[in-house]
């Protein structure tokens, strides 16, 4: 046999035993069909609290959120401020929540970072609109607290132009708002 017979024959014989295991299997090959939309997950949500009002005082109000993570949280507390009810109201309309930072707690420059201490992070919030007031600062500090790994709440009113400067609170400022039959987080 010639070498260019040869080379035909056992391309042949390769390309047959290529081919051999999809005809072998016995479904014979299909084009692309269309099924539709690709299928969506929707988790249910989870139930946080958050500090509503209820006669100018913070109450704490259980409302639906993506996650118990504080970026959703914070989420749900701006979002809870357009639909309250039950008597309850906010001091968060007209305000918009722009960004959330998570950054490691370091009270101090000296304080050890131990990595068998838990995790406790500073919530930075950037809050756009109206003014923020006293009421609303306590709304936000106080449901942010709520979550143990937060240990401190830095607010700052932003603008289109720049962010205002951010200033630490702790919901200990705010007791004077606490429910006449309750207490607030430190």
């Amino acid at each position: 046999m010639n070498a260019p017979r040869l080379r035909t024959a056992l391309a042949a014989l390769l390309a047959g035993l290529l081919m051999a295991p999809a005809a072998a299997c016995g479904v014979a090959p299909t084009g692309v069909t269309d099924a539709g939309p690709a299928p969506v997950i929707s988790g249910t949500p989870t139930l946080v609290t958050v500090y509503l009002l209820r006669n100018g005082h913070l109450q704490p109000t259980r409302v639906a959120a993506r996650s118990p993570h504080v970026n959703d949280v914070l989420d749900a507390l701006f979002k809870a401020s357009g639909r309250s009810s039950n008597r309850l109201s906010t001091a968060l309309t007209g305000l918009t929540l722009t960004q959330v930072q998570l950054v490691r707690y370091a009270p101090d420059a000296g304080s050890r970072n131990d990595p068998d201490n838990t995790l406790s992070l500073r919530v930075r919030l950037f809050v756009a609109g109206l003014k923020i007031t006293r009421t609303a600062m306590a709304q936000i500090t106080c449901t942010a607290r709520l979550r143990p790994e937060i240990w401190a709440v830095e607010i700052a009113h932003a603008t289109p132009d720049r962010n205002g400067p951010l200033k630490t609170h702790t919901c200990q400022e705010f007791w004077d708002l606490a429910p006449k039959d309750g207490h607030l987080p430190p």
